[in-house]
């Protein structure tokens, strides 16, 4: 189940195939153990903190009676998201005030694509904790790779609609620019490439 979708689309028909157990909810977690770390790390900016919401995460799910098993690892990201924000709320409400006189643009459809979300596994967490804030990295991780609506990102959050919309659009500023700055290191990289090594020029049949 695509838990953070509730305001934008109807909720899907229950699967026929029953309740998942107990085991099958603590195997979920374990199998998604490092996706689950990783977004509980960019809330929290805390290894400890990122480990005490993936643990409190699995441990209260291993409890709940009422997932259903095709929903196991929309439901443990949910869990573990919300158990990120919880250790780090006093923070993201903090955060809130930085944008209180921003303004942002209609940034609701900018989800990441896949292949975005990709390149940011392979950026060091400490420089995204770095960049960004409590507030725009939960904005990250629920709008831009969960995909939930502004409107969801808010209720979760607690905080009105246009801060965390702010808050986002700065994501998107702070992407933008970190793909381009690659992308030009990348170029720069090609091009020294070809200088140092130029290719062997074939002698012209006569």
């Amino acid at each position: 189940m695509e838990w953070f979708h509730s305001t934008e689309r109807e909720r899907p028909e229950r699967p026929k195939d029953g309740l998942a157990s107990s085991h099958e909810i603590q195997s979920a977690f374990a199998e998604q153990r490092d996706y689950l770390y990783w977004i509980a790390l960019l809330i929290t900016g805390d290894d400890a903190l990122a480990d005490l919401a993936a643990v409190n995460a699995s441990a209260l799910s291993a409890n709940y009676s009422s997932v259903f098993r095709d929903w196991l690892i929309g439901w443990a990201t949910y869990a573990t998201v919300r158990a990120g924000v919880r250790e780090v709320r006093d923070l993201i409400s903090a955060s809130a005030s930085h944008y209180a006189d921003s303004s942002s643009e209609d940034s609701d459809d900018d989800v990441l694509s896949d292949d975005q979300i990709m390149a940011l596994r392979n950026v060091d967490p400490r420089d995204i904790i770095a960049a960004l804030d409590s507030l725009a990295r939960s904005a990250l991780v629920l709008r831009g790779i969960q995909h939930a609506s502004i409107v969801d990102c808010a209720l979760l959050l607690d905080l009105p609609r246009g801060i965390v919309a702010a808050a986002y659009c700065q994501v998107l500023r702070w992407n933008n620019e970190r793909a381009g700055a690659h992308e030009r290191r990348t170029k720069m990289g090609f091009s020294s490439t070809l200088i140092a090594h130029p290719a062997e020029t074939q002698p012209h049949d006569r």
